[in-house]
């Protein structure tokens, strides 16, 4: 049983990444995508940077 998708919480996109990924990144944004509820790929990424950027913060503190 899958979880319910929240409605996205980004903000109005600013611009488009395109990189390639392997097999196992793909799965990983897809796990990730399900387990966080998100509406899309895009939105685990800008989750994963906001955690990735506090935890740098804090790090620096």
């Amino acid at each position: 049983m899958s979880k319910k998708t929240r409605k996205s919480t980004a903000v109005e996109p600013d611009g488009f990444i395109n990189v390639p990924v392997t097999q196992a990144t793909r799965a990983g944004l897809h796990e990730l995508k399900e387990a966080m509820g998100a509406a899309s790929q895009a939105e685990v990424i800008e989750r994963a940077v906001q955690i990735l950027l506090a935890i740098q913060k804090a790090a620096r503190a």
